[in-house]
């Protein structure tokens, strides 16, 4: 019970305060139920509406008063609807009026929101002995049924485009569409309430540097009652902000672009085998052509010598080049005579064949079908990639993860993060196109969330996850610290999110079911046999060379 109007002002600030620590909606209802008696005197009524309002926006967020308080004013003049510039909800005011008998009756009346305007409407009379008339039939304060009561919410939104696209922005106005928008039309159904979308000026997620910036700046400081994108929940923010039910449960995931195994076309031709295979297979070829010079000079047998020419014996390069036409499937005019050699000249075509056909068929494979090469399984193996840059998006949960751990392959890809970050992104949405960019080009992985690939998937083909080794994340939409509203929009969420109506609406939208991007039929272009184009070339070049000398070489003779 207060008698002087500044001590109830610091009484229900206090109050308030330490109610929204404790963040409960009954308690809310149960502690602020006034009564107030006025005798007319000093603009009671509208003093009294107008300090809970004030105080309502600088300790209530605009929600504690405004929607959970009861006042009823005894004995009081009802001022004009006009004149109420108090955004309380539930104002019940009883006034006493003398009846030509002498006896006395209070007229209860409530201050309605209706669509011309907030108006008072008659809910009954009590008697001079207390007693209610049976007119008395409506509540006294109707208001409470009605939830939010036609409130404009400010909401903070930015493009996500798994989420929240924009189609078209005015003066007045921001328009977006997709998941975001359902929600909030279904929740302003339930919760009886409109919105507007209002974008940071920053265009940035937000980050904590002293201050909160960007779209989370913009809840901390109270500009908006919510903020519209689901943010994953992390003991810095949970200290910042207050969260409803979980939205979305997703986890850490590293995406990058499929690598493939015959990027490299310079070295088609010799990529076919490893090459210990070749080392093999040249020292095979040097052993089989000794063996078969070896042979061919030293005859064994009279049946040999009876068959032995006049002719000049094959030279040493006549031997060589007859094991070598045989690897370009061309026969020879100089066979070997005798059994011996003729059983390694057929070993030996044997053996060239099944190279040649297995050769064969490999090289058709690699030419024909992209076969993925795994840069890494592991966060330590991307850790110590040389190759592949690793991104982070400003502002996102996993940058506090890997920036502030003790770990030595956390503390590597926090190094590897900040050498490939751009100073020079002027927002947000900037940022997120130059990561995609640099993913499409390649040799670039990015850790985010699952949720944030699902949607990047719809716009970018082969692409390839893993799983960073984190627990699931946690997702919802971040309202100012202790806000009432939070609350509220818990109740509805999680009906949402248990009838499966979330991820209804995902579907609505995306395509869940991520398909493996296979191409079947890769087109063949110069690029891809440049290593065949090179050796046409080397041959030729070798050719006239030789030529050239030969030439030189007769000449000189011949001068001579």
């Amino acid at each position: 019970m207060f008698f002087q109007i500044q001590a109830f002002e610091e009484s229900l600030t206090v109050l308030m305060e330490e109610t929204l620590k404790k963040n409960q909606i009954n308690i809310y209802r149960k502690l602020f139920n006034f009564v107030v008696f006025c005798d007319g005197i000093n603009n009671c009524f509208t003093r009294t509406t107008d300090i809970a309002s004030r105080k309502d926006k600088e300790h209530g967020q605009r929600t504690l008063l405004r929607h959970f308080s009861k006042w009823l004013f005894l004995t009081v003049d009802p001022p004009l609807s006009s004149e109420v510039h108090a955004d309380l909800d539930n104002i019940a005011i009883a006034v006493k009026e003398k009846c030509v008998s002498g006896s006395s009756t209070l007229k209860v009346s409530t201050l309605l929101w209706k669509p011309n305007g907030r108006q008072w409407s008659q809910v009954g009379n009590v008697t001079n002995n207390r007693r209610m008339y049976a007119a008395f039939v409506a509540p006294l304060f109707p208001n409470t049924k009605y939830m939010l009561n036609g409130r404009k919410l400010k909401i903070g939104i930015m493009e996500w485009e798994q989420f929240c696209m924009r189609t078209a922005s005015s003066n007045d106005s921001i328009v977006y569409t997709h998941v975001c928008t359902d929600l909030f039309d279904s929740l302003g159904e339930y919760l009886n309430f409109t919105y507007q979308l209002i974008e940071p000026a920053d265009q940035s997620w937000g980050e904590l540097n002293g201050t909160w910036s960007g779209l989370l700046g913009m809840v901390a400081r109270n500009e908006v009652d919510l903020c519209g994108i689901p943010y994953g929940i992390n003991l810095k923010r949970s200290k910042s902000f207050a969260f409803p039910s979980i939205l979305y449960k997703s986890e850490c995931q590293v995406v990058h672009r499929k690598l493939s195994a015959n990027d490299n076309h310079w070295m088609l031709l010799v990529s076919v085998f490893k090459w210990e295979v070749y080392v093999c297979g040249l020292m095979t070829m040097a052993w089989c052509i000794g063996l078969h010079t070896l042979l061919g000079r030293y005859r064994i047998g009279e049946h040999t010598e009876a068959k032995e020419s006049a002719a000049c014996p094959p030279s040493t390069s006549g031997h060589v080049m007859t094991a070598v036409l045989v690897t370009l499937h061309e026969g020879s005019p100089q066979l070997p005579h005798s059994r011996s050699g003729r059983i390694l000249y057929a070993s030996w075509w044997m053996f060239c064949v099944t190279i040649l056909a297995v050769y064969t068929g490999n090289l058709v494979a690699i030419i024909s079908v992209v076969k993925e090469r795994t840069p890494f399984n592991t966060m330590g193996e991307l850790a110590e990639s040389e190759d592949f840059k690793v991104i982070i998006r400003k502002g996102s949960s996993f940058e506090d993860t890997y920036k502030n751990s003790n770990d030595s392959v956390s503390k590597k890809i926090w190094t590897k993060v900040l050498a490939t970050r751009s100073a020079n992104m002027g927002n947000a949405l900037d940022e997120d196109r130059h990561y995609k960019m640099l993913l499409q080009s390649g040799y670039y992985a990015l850790i985010t969330y699952s949720v944030t690939i699902d949607g990047m998937e719809a716009s970018i083909n082969n692409l390839r996850r893993m799983k960073c080794g984190l627990g699931p994340i946690d997702m919802s939409l971040p309202f100012p610290l202790n806000s009432p509203l939070a609350e509220i929009f818990t109740d509805k969420l999680i009906r949402l999110y248990d009838n499966g109506v979330l991820e209804a609406l995902s579907r609505k939208w995306y395509n869940t079911q991520r398909e493996e991007y296979v191409p079947t039929r890769p087109e063949i272009d110069i690029s891809t046999l440049r290593s065949v184009w090179v050796m046409c070339a080397s041959g030729i070049t070798v050719g006239f060379v030789i030529l050239g000398a030969e030439c030189f070489f007769n000449y000189c003779v011949n001068k001579n």
